[in-house]
């Protein structure tokens, strides 16, 4: 296990639930973070809490679909924190129903930050990382972009697109020294999983044994602090009940 101290992680979607979970983690291990989302008041609470904690913290909101806050968001944090050591593109949106009951503004939204939103983030912190000699990418995919799931046709789209975009992208930049990771969540309690009840199959949120965002960010840990030469390509995490 390599140590991250003093290492400077981008994380978006930062503020909540896997996010936040993640921006610790990596906070207490000694990483510098560079949060990004959409409401500034979560993320001055968020880096509160890490300032608390001894951990340093530079925060933006920032909107993953826009090209300009993504480019602008990228090159404050490189400025402030001296650089890009690790990408966490974690932001996303889901919302569940039937394609013939869907409403196209809300599967708009998720095609443009489950996908683009990646893509745009990654695009702008590449040739800081190419330019340091290496770093680590880490992409936030799901189950359902392993498997489609009934009621959610179009955000499991998007996270297998998100999993092409990450074995070619691997590809791309594995001479640079970077390393890109895909994780697969499962069944996790956060706000973001709670949306999906709307209009979807039920899902079993009230049990116990549910993933926690803790173990999320775990995972993300263990990926970004593989040996030099080790890369851990897709990692899943699911309860241990869970069938799909």
């Amino acid at each position: 296990m390599e140590s991250i101290s003093g290492r400077r992680a981008l994380i978006t979607g930062a503020t909540k639930g896997i996010g936040k979970a993640i921006a610790l983690r990596l906070g207490a291990a000694g990483a510098r973070i560079a949060a990004a989302a959409t409401s500034e008041d979560r993320l001055e609470q968020l880096c509160g809490e890490l300032r608390e904690l001894g951990i340093e913290c530079f925060a933006r909101p920032c909107d993953v679909t826009d090209p300009e806050q993504v480019g602008g968001f990228v090159e404050e944090a490189a400025e402030n924190l001296g650089g890009i050591d690790i990408l966490v593109n974690n932001a996303g949106v889901g919302y569940s129903g039937t394609v013939a009951d869907s409403d196209p503004a809300e599967m708009e939204k998720m095609i443009r930050v489950n996908f683009l939103g990646v893509y745009l983030m990654t695009r702008m912190a590449l040739p800081v990382m190419i330019g340091q000699g290496g770093g680590d990418i880490v992409n936030m995919g799901s189950v359902a972009g392993l498997k489609y799931s009934p009621n959610f046709a179009i955000y499991s789209a998007t996270k297998f697109a998100v999993r092409a975009f990450s074995e070619a992208l691997r590809n791309e930049v594995q001479g640079h020294g970077i390393r890109v990771t895909l994780i697969h969540p499962g069944m996790t309690r956060t706000p973001f999983f709670e949306s999906f009840a709307r209009g979807g199959a039920p899902l079993p949120l009230d049990r116990e044994d549910i993933l926690r965002p803790e173990d999320i960010a775990r995972a993300v840990e263990f990926a970004v602090t593989r040996p030099e030469g080790v890369s851990c390509n897709e990692i899943t995490v699911r309860p241990t009940w869970q069938e799909r």
